[in-house]
């Protein structure tokens, strides 16, 4: 596959099932914002990447983890409709926070540091690189998926994840005072 741009989706069924997920998103208000160029358009078992926007609740992609090149885009109002909506979900792997500014993260890196595997800042989910443990929490692939990660069985991390470039680095060192996940565990008075 050296060099290919788009492989083609390995489940018989799936692209049948990307196609009702994205008729469902469409047909109760969203859309392919990526159609003109080609997203979400199916040739065989072959399926272009497709960004799906305004995508609510009452959206089968709002809630189903499609494992395909969809990317649906959700629009909440405050940090407390992103909490209720993440506590309510059943998944549980990652979650991709885009921003330039540490006060503004820290938040959601708290919030999402107990549901969630992986936390990405400015990046979007992957699964690599592989020496980050690929873990999940809830029913979305429950533990982690690494040598390293069978040896730490007994405890679930999670990781905040950046490309390294100047304004994330700053990021990252900003949410170090900012985001409380991100403080030195307080050991209690008499111990070491």
């Amino acid at each position: 596959w050296e060099g290919a741009a788009i492989t083609p989706l390995p489940e018989p069924a799936k692209p049948d099932y990307l196609e009702s997920v994205l008729d469902d998103a469409v047909g109760k208000g969203a859309k392919v914002v990526n159609a003109g160029a080609g997203g979400g358009s199916r040739a065989g078992a072959l399926f272009t990447p497709a960004v799906v926007y305004p995508v609510t609740p009452a959206m089968r992609l709002f809630g189903e983890e499609q494992f395909g090149p969809v990317v649906p885009v959700a629009k909440f109002a405050d940090i407390a409709e992103v909490d209720a909506a993440v506590r309510a979900s059943w998944n549980g792997q990652q979650a991709a926070i885009f921003t330039t500014s540490a006060a503004k993260a820290a938040p959601l890196v708290d919030m999402l540091s107990t549901v969630v595997g992986r936390i990405n800042i400015n990046s979007q989910c992957s699964r690599g690189p592989d020496v980050f443990p690929f873990s999940g929490r809830r029913s979305s692939a429950m533990g982690t998926m690494s040598v390293t990660e069978a040896l730490r069985a007994f405890s679930v991390e999670t990781i905040v994840a950046f490309p390294d470039c100047e304004i994330n680095r700053q990021v990252a060192e900003g949410m170090e005072t900012e985001a409380k996940f991100l403080q030195p565990i307080q050991q209690p008075a008499g111990r070491s």
